[in-house]
C-alpha cells in the first residue's frame, strides 16, 4: 500500500509533468527563471516533446522526466532536459544521478544515429522541497581531487537547479506576464496573509496572459490541484473573475495546504511558513482529539484569524471561540 507522502509526490509529478509537456510553459520556465544567452536563440515556435525511453541501470529509472528538443534560430539544435525533484529530502547524488541519466540519453542515441555527433543537453533540475537546495551542481564537486595535475581528466558535468522555494514574493511578482511564477507564488504562501495577496497577484498574472491554450492549461492545473487536495469542485474562471469572494477562496487554499502536507489540524505552529504540527485530528481517543482542536483553535486566534475562520477550520461553535479568545485576552 502506497504511503501518503508517496502519494502526494506522485501527484506532483503527473501534474507538473503534464504542465511542462507543453511549450508555453517551458517557454515561460526558460525564459522567466534560467535566461541564459543560448534561451534567447531558441525559435520556441518549432520545440517538439520527444518520446525517449530508457532503462537507467544505476539509479533504475525507466524513463526520462521530460526531454524537448528545442531547435535554434541559426540552426542546430539543444536538447532540454527536464527533471522533476519532489521530494522533501535534498539528494546529494544528484549531479551523478543526472549525470547517468544523460549518457543513457547518449548511448540510445549512438544506437540510432551511429555517425551523428552528439547533441548539446541542458539538464535542468525543478526543486520544490521544503529544505533549500545544497548539493552539488556539478560531478567536480563530489570528486576528491588528490592532485592538481588530475583536474583536466574529471567528467566535466554540470546541472542547472531551480529551487522553487528560494524565489522571495517579490522577484516573482516582477516577472508579471508569466504563469509559472503564478505557480511558485502558489507553492510558497504558507500563512492567511500570503495565500491572500498571492492568489490576488496570480488574479492579475493570468487576467494578463493572451495564450488562451496555455490559460486554459494553467486553469485546469489549479482545479486540479483543488479537487486533490480539498475534494472540492472548483470553477477557475469564477476565481479569477471580478468580484470573486477572496476570503472564501483565501480559506480553501489553507485548508488545501493543510491536506496537502498530509499534517491534518495540528497542534501548535512552528512558524508562519508551518500551518500546523503532527498532532492534531488524528486517530484516537475523543478527549484527545477535542484537546487538540483547542489547542489548535488558540493558535490561529494568536496568529489573527477571525473568530468566523477558526469555528470553520475547527467545527468549534461560535461561542465556543468567542470564548477562547476572551480567555487569551
Amino acid at each position: 500500500m502506497a504511503r501518503k507522502s508517496d502519494e502526494i509526490k506522485d501527484f506532483y509529478d503527473r501534474s507538473y509533468k503534464k504542465l511542462f509537456s507543453y511549450k508555453g510553459f517551458v517557454k515561460q520556465l526558460l525564459q522567466g527563471f534560467v535566461r541564459l544567452k543560448w534561451v534567447e536563440r531558441v525559435d520556441f515556435d518549432k520545440i517538439t516533446l520527444e518520446p525517449v525511453s530508457f532503462i537507467d541501470r544505476l539509479f533504475k529509472k525507466k524513463e526520462a522526466d521530460i526531454i524537448w528538443k528545442l531547435p535554434l534560430k541559426q540552426g542546430s539544435e539543444v536538447y532540454l532536459y527536464l527533471l522533476l525533484e519532489f521530494q522533501s529530502a535534498v539528494d546529494k547524488t544528484m549531479a551523478l544521478r543526472f549525470a547517468s541519466y544523460i549518457l543513457n540519453f547518449y548511448a540510445e542515441r549512438i544506437a540510432k544515429e551511429k555517425n551523428k555527433r552528439l547533441p548539446v543537453v541542458f539538464p535542468l533540475l525543478l526543486y520544490n522541497g521544503k529544505l533549500r537546495w545544497n548539493a552539488a551542481k556539478s560531478l567536480q564537486e563530489m570528486i576528491e581531487l588528490v592532485d592538481p595535475s588530475l583536474r583536466e581528466y574529471l567528467i566535466r558535468f554540470k546541472y542547472f537547479a531551480i529551487d522553487i522555494g528560494s524565489f522571495s514574493k517579490r522577484s516573482l511578482i516582477k516577472l508579471r506576464n508569466n504563469l509559472v511564477s503564478a505557480i511558485f507564488l502558489l507553492e510558497n504562501a504558507r500563512n492567511e496573509n500570503e495565500l491572500d495577496s498571492v492568489l490576488k497577484e496570480i488574479v492579475e498574472i493570468v487576467k494578463s496572459e493572451m495564450d488562451k491554450e496555455l490559460l486554459a492549461r494553467f486553469g485546469d492545473w489549479f482545479e486540479m490541484l483543488f479537487k486533490r487536495t480539498t475534494k472540492t469542485e472548483v470553477n477557475f474562471e469564477e476565481i479569477i473573475s471580478e468580484g470573486s469572494e477572496y476570503t472564501m477562496i483565501v480559506e480553501t487554499l489553507i485548508e488545501m495546504r493543510k491536506k496537502w502536507e498530509n499534517k491534518g489540524i495540528q497542534k501548535g505552529f512552528l512558524d508562519g511558513k508551518q500551518i500546523g504540527r503532527q498532532e492534531g485530528l488524528q486517530e484516537g481517543r475523543q478527549k484527545g482529539r477535542q484537546e487538540a482542536i483547542v489547542d489548535t483553535a488558540i493558535e490561529l486566534l494568536k496568529e489573527g484569524s477571525s473568530v468566523e475562520f477558526v469555528a470553520k477550520v475547527t467545527k468549534l461553535s461560535i461561542r465556543e471561540i468567542e470564548k477562547l479568545k476572551q480567555n487569551i485576552g
